[in-house]
């Protein structure tokens, strides 16, 4: 009987040391899988594909915020040697430094985390929207009729600042230059038709407490409508500055 109690505490401890053993040996791999997954962590580097994921957007969102159509943003790859460490924190698009969103253009993107870095994504942005356009080439100092413009969807690759985007403000116009047939036309292309030639004879109108006078007049300078230009009255020989009518009178203000 004693040898047989005796038998029984040595399995018993053997039990309880045995537990003991099992349960550290399942805390030292808990703590060692927590400690390989934060070495992973740290030596994890951001996919730059998502880097450059987010540039694309930026991009994209940007251009189409200015009133673009069918946005293609071509993003230029990181180089591979890049290696930013895995941000902790979301990935943040930083504020533009221009007003571009068309042509080439670049992306800051930065990690706030507690290894922080910053990257600049290089691109290009296009875009096709519908423009007005020459149906024919305009030789210089042509008027632009109806006939001559229509609308077609065209790739844009810069910011249309300067562009023409309403047929109204080409039809009636007078080309500065002569112009292709398809091409966007910009403001500085064009003008308004000149009016009054240099030492035409010109209807001056002038107006008092609603009583209109009209006298006869000598343009001094060639004007278009809404001009500045000066004048000389035909009778008394006074020179006076007044404003191009579209009917080719000057207002004399």
């Amino acid at each position: 009987m004693a040898q047989l109690l005796h038998n029984l505490g040595h399995e018993g401890i053997l039990e309880k040391n045995m537990t003991v053993f099992w349960r550290f040996s399942a805390f030292c791999l808990v703590a060692a899988a927590a400690l390989n997954h934060a070495a992973a962590l740290a030596r994890a580097n951001q996919p730059l594909e998502e880097i450059m994921n987010i540039a694309r957007e930026v991009a994209t969102t940007a251009a189409i915020a200015r009133g673009y159509d069918d946005v293609m943003v071509s993003i230029r790859p990181l180089d591979s040697r890049l290696a930013p460490a895995l941000c902790n924190e979301p990935l943040q698009a930083l504020p533009a430094n221009s007003t571009r969103t068309l042509g080439a253009v670049s992306v800051g993107v930065r990690c706030n985390g507690t290894k922080p870095w910053t990257i600049y994504v290089r691109g290009t942005v296009n875009a096709y929207t519908d423009i007005p356009v020459l149906t024919e080439s305009v030789p210089r100092g042509d008027i632009i009729s109806a006939a001559d413009v229509a609308i077609e969807k065209i790739e844009i690759r810069s910011d249309f600042d300067h562009i023409i985007v309403d047929q109204v403000d080409i039809i009636g116009k007078q080309a500065k230059r002569a112009l292709r047939a398809g091409q966007p036309l910009r403001f500085s292309q064009l003008m308004h038709p000149i009016l009054i030639e240099r030492g035409q004879e010109v209807t001056l109108v002038s107006g008092l407490a609603g009583v209109q006078v009209r006298m006869q007049g000598k343009a001094l300078a060639s004007g278009a409508a809404g001009d500045r230009i000066l004048v000389a009255n035909e009778r008394s020989g006074r020179r006076l500055e007044g404003i191009v009518g579209r009917d080719g009178t000057v207002t004399i203000r």
